[in-house]
């Protein structure tokens, strides 16, 4: 958001930026920034803006999730254009790059011969989220927060950290307290830097240019 409201050149207006900030990865990114943002607003030229190593992953959950139908009569609906747009991979030593388009490639086989094939309507991507989702399903997060869950190979640690997350235990994101499932300041800090930022580059009256959706790929 900083960076499209403070370019020196060409700032966004404040009043055509939006955030959506509920999303704690890319499938739940795109679920919400269509349930929550286009649909409602009724924009659908998209332009998904992420790094290099993410940007096929993101195509497959975007295409995807922006393309199943709803529950409601669209027969009037224009249906949604989405374009992608990818930047250069910065800030990444090799071997967490590395890692990291391994991860990215296992995830986008999983979207494509998986996923998108048996949740096909958009209630079944909210089930998809609410009933397998490490983050929306109410007893992974309860598991995660009894510590049922640790471990991992080497190459699962070194993709961790890579998203600034201890190999070894050492900063719990999610806790469990007097019966309350309660989230870290690590947890709120890594959402409140993932956040997924919704940039109109132009006037809401300029039909004519795609709306600009930048994903975050850290996440």
């Amino acid at each position: 958001a900083a960076y499209l409201i403070r370019h020196k050149q060409y700032p966004v207006p404040e009043n055509q930026v939006f955030a959506e900030t509920t999303s704690y990865d890319t499938i739940s990114n795109a679920f919400f920034a269509r349930t929550t943002m286009t649909d409602i607003t009724g924009w659908r030229r998209i332009l998904v803006v992420t790094n290099e190593f993410h940007i096929h992953r993101s195509k497959a959950i975007f295409d995807w999730v922006f393309h199943v139908p709803s529950d409601i009569d669209e027969s009037s609906t224009t249906p949604y254009e989405l374009y992608y747009l990818s930047c250069n991979n910065v800030g990444l030593p090799k071997d967490a790059l590395k890692s990291r388009k391994s991860h990215e490639a296992r995830g986008e086989v999983n979207v494509r011969t998986k996923l998108a094939k048996e949740y096909t309507s958009l209630k079944g991507v909210w089930k998809f989220l609410t009933e397998k989702h490490d983050f929306y399903t109410a007893n992974k997060l309860v598991k995660a927060a009894m510590d049922e869950d640790e471990g991992g190979t080497g190459a699962d640690n070194l993709l961790k950290l890579s998203y600034g997350k201890s190999s070894h235990g050492g900063v719990k994101m999610v806790g469990y307290k007097d019966g309350k499932i309660v989230l870290s300041l690590d947890m709120f800090s890594f959402v409140a830097f993932l956040v997924v930022v919704m940039g109109i580059c132009f006037s809401l009256r300029n039909q004519g240019h795609p709306h600009v959706l930048r994903r975050n790929p850290f996440r």
